[in-house]
């Protein structure tokens, strides 16, 4: 080697080591484990923190779609005048714990603001801004990690159980529409070709074009996880007790230890703002409760995952059953299981598929939420080497690598090739 190309490399070598620097990634859902993932891959040296086991959260339970078309937000015009309705009916979607919302009256006052027909366009072509990167995002990992026997590529449906549901849903086909997110309207007759274990209960249907879901989401998170670890991440099975801002570092206070890194992550999902705290930032983070329960099955019932309009879940066959996922609960973090919500996900499942055999198991999780149903991606105000990655809310798990692409963008002070204006921290 001449002495110029060893002076190149040195030089090389040095401008790597100014480049690699200590990450801290807090929160091993499926966010946690893409940014954990696409750090490592750029050079950094990234640990991954968790008091539980990666994707065994709320990562776990969902309905297992790659959701790309969900740019339709929870708020939507005239919701304030549809909730009454919603809540007297003892199958429908939502369920609300009066003395939770009374205490937190400001959260649910700055949600329905979010309700204003331009709101909501304005919050739908923000959620269409990322949702349109995620497959691609996806997809760069899955030519590093392979996970197709996973995944599946029949289109969901979303079935009507009467006309006037079919009628009012328009307002969400005017939506997608105008975002050119693609959708084909079905009849009976053609949802039953597609799918005929299902009970004769719906009026109609509607098939998202081009979409995909996992038979198994916990396997998909933990081969990423593994791949993380197998290009020399680390991971700590311990909890943030709290959090330290030093001149040129962040001190993370562990259950036995304290770490300093020079970058932290939060993506603790709907925990994130404890954490928040501890740095003096303070976000309207809610939970939405959402429930599953897993059904054992011999045989192969149904094709896709089926959305139940009537009370908001849907039907997913996994690798070791159906799974019935979803409905939204507003009842906070700490309420224990509400038992109402397992028995009507099941009755109503039952309704849909007579075929289905005994509950082999039971869950719920906690959707990360904000007031305007966008997640919080970007940097603190109080601390530029803390960045947030949190507030996914129904459609974490399609955005899991859209966001961990951003997330290592932001970490290297680059500007992400995604506009993220409207999912900046300081919105709030």
């Amino acid at each position: 080697m001449s002495y110029l190309e060893e002076d190149l490399k040195n030089s090389e070598v040095s401008k790597l080591d100014k480049f690699v620097k200590n990450i801290a990634v807090v929160g091993a859902g499926i966010v946690g484990i893409c940014s954990a993932y696409y750090l490592k891959k750029s050079g950094f040296n990234v640990t991954l923190l968790d008091r539980e086991d990666p994707g065994t959260m709320t990562s776990f339970g969902h309905a297992c779609s790659f959701a790309d078309y969900a740019n339709v937000p929870v708020n939507y015009p005239g919701l304030i005048w549809d909730i009454p309705k919603m809540l007297l009916r003892k199958d429908g979607p939502l369920a609300v714990d009066f003395f939770y919302i009374l205490k937190n009256l400001p959260w649910a006052l700055s949600f329905l603001k979010n309700c204003n027909k331009e709101k909501v366009d304005e919050i739908a072509s923000s959620l269409t801004n990322l949702l349109k990167h995620s497959q691609l995002s996806y997809d760069e990992i899955f030519k590093d990690v392979d996970v197709q026997e996973y995944i599946s590529h029949e289109e969901n449906l979303y079935l009507f159980d009467t006309k006037k549901s079919f009628e009012d849903y328009e307002y969400a086909n005017v939506i997608r529409q105008n975002n050119r997110v693609k959708v084909r309207n079905l009849t009976k007759d053609e949802v039953k070709e597609l799918e005929p274990n299902i009970a004769n209960v719906y009026y109609a249907g509607q098939v998202f074009t081009g979409s995909r879901h996992t038979t198994n989401p916990l396997a998909i998170s933990t081969k990423i996880f593994e791949k993380f670890l197998e290009i020399g991440g680390i991971y700590i099975k311990q909890n943030v007790k709290n959090l330290f801002q030093n001149e040129n570092s962040i001190e993370l206070s562990l259950e036995d230890k304290k770490i300093n890194f020079d970058k932290v992550i939060i993506s603790a999902g709907a925990w994130s703002n404890q954490i928040a705290n501890m740095l003096g930032d303070k976000f309207p983070l809610d939970t939405e409760r959402g429930y599953h329960i897993l059904f054992e099955t011999n045989e192969k019932l149904i094709n896709r995952p089926i959305a139940w309009s009537e009370s908001g879940f849907y039907l997913i066959q996994i690798h070791n059953g159906i799974r019935a996922a979803g409905t939204v609960e507003i009842a906070g973090l700490k309420k224990p299981p509400n038992k109402k919500r397992i028995d009507m996900i099941e009755r109503q499942s039952r309704k849909v598929l007579p075929q289905l055999g005994d509950i082999k198991s039971t869950w719920m999780g906690r959707r990360p939420t904000l007031p305007d149903s966008l997640p919080i991606i970007g940097k603190s105000k109080q601390n530029n080497n803390v960045i947030y990655a949190f507030g996914h809310q129904h459609i974490g798990w399609t955005l899991g690598a859209v966001t961990g692409k951003i997330i290592d963008s932001l970490s290297k002070d680059q500007i992400p090739n995604i506009d993220i204006t409207a999912y900046s921290p300081s919105r709030f």
